[in-house]
């Protein structure tokens, strides 16, 4: 419930104009104070739907990530390895995307928050790939190739 009083969509801001339109009508000495008082608010709830979503994607990102290098730790075989990171990233890409479209105000917004995600974690990849050799590396690879097309 409280989630959506955050998250910027229609209703909350026809909700908030008409505060600002109605209560100095109704208080005219407190007009400016009104008038900051909306901005104020209004910047806060961009900034904090902003880090909010900041913070889940790291989240998100490093969850996948500790995953991705237990998946290849656990076998020493490059086959049962290599498709524990899929499955991995499969499910990272779901949530990604479920998250991304539930925040977003519409499905440009969404994509867009959709693609940052894969990125982050490309990016993460490409760290994590400097530290492996071998399957291990390869692996790391085909994912970071593999991103780079669905993004």
């Amino acid at each position: 419930m409280f989630e959506d009083i955050v998250k910027p969509n229609l209703t909350n801001l026809l909700v908030l104009g008409l505060v600002s339109v109605a209560l100095p009508k109704l208080l005219p000495q407190m007009s400016p104070a009104v008038g900051t008082a909306v901005k104020i608010v209004a910047d806060l709830l961009t900034e904090s739907e902003a880090e909010a979503a900041e913070e889940l994607m790291e989240a998100l990102v490093s969850s996948a990530m500790a995953e991705i290098n237990g998946a290849m730790s656990r076998t020493a075989d490059p086959q049962q390895s290599r498709q524990a990171v899929e499955q991995t990233v499969a499910r990272f890409k779901r949530r990604a995307h479920r998250r991304t479209h539930q925040w977003a105000a519409d499905e440009h917004q969404g994509r867009h928050r959709y693609n940052r995600h894969l990125k982050r974690l490309r990016d993460a990849v490409d760290q994590s790939k400097d530290e492996e050799v071998g399957w291990r590396r390869n692996i790391l690879d085909d994912l970071g190739e593999s991103l780079d097309e669905a993004a």
